[in-house]
C-alpha cells in the first residue's frame, strides 16, 4: 500500500483580500441606500437587483471560497444566477398586467368601506 499525504485543509484567503471585499460590500451598501434618493423610475428595481447580485457574487466568491474551488462549482453558481434572472424577468413582466382593472385599489363589486356594527352588550 502506498502512503499518500493528503492535504484537506481549506484555502485561507489573505486578510488583505477579505478586508478589500468587506470594504467593497460596505461601499455597495452605501450605493444602494443612496440609489433610493434618486428617482430612476422603473430602473430603481433593476439597479437594486444589479447591486444585490454583485454583492452576492462577492460573498460567494471570497467568503465562501468559490473562487478557489473547482470550476464546475462556478458553472453551477452562474447557471443558478441565470435561472434566477429568468424567473425574476418573467415575474416582472406580469407586474403591470392588472393596472386599470381596479378602481381605487378596491376589489370589484365593493362600493366602500364596511359598515360598523355595534357589539351586543355583555351579559353579566
Amino acid at each position: 500500500m502506498a502512503n499518500h499525504e493528503h492535504n484537506d485543509l481549506a484555502h485561507v484567503a489573505p486578510m488583505k483580500v477579505l478586508l478589500g471585499v468587506f470594504l467593497a460590500l460596505v461601499i455597495f451598501t452605501v450605493i444602494t441606500v443612496m440609489a433610493t434618493w434618486v428617482d430612476l423610475g422603473r430602473y430603481n428595481l433593476l439597479l437594486a437587483l444589479a447591486i444585490a447580485v454583485v454583492k452576492a457574487a462577492l460573498v460567494v466568491m471570497y467568503f465562501m471560497h468559490l473562487r478557489y474551488d473547482k470550476p464546475f462549482n462556478a458553472v453551477v453558481f452562474v447557471g443558478c444566477l441565470v435561472f434566477v434572472a429568468i424567473f425574476i424577468s418573467l415575474s416582472l413582466l406580469d407586474t403591470g398586467a392588472y393596472k386599470g382593472q381596479m378602481k381605487n385599489e378596491q376589489a370589484p363589486g365593493v362600493d366602500g368601506p364596511a359598515k360598523r356594527l355595534e357589539a351586543p352588550p355583555a351579559a353579566h
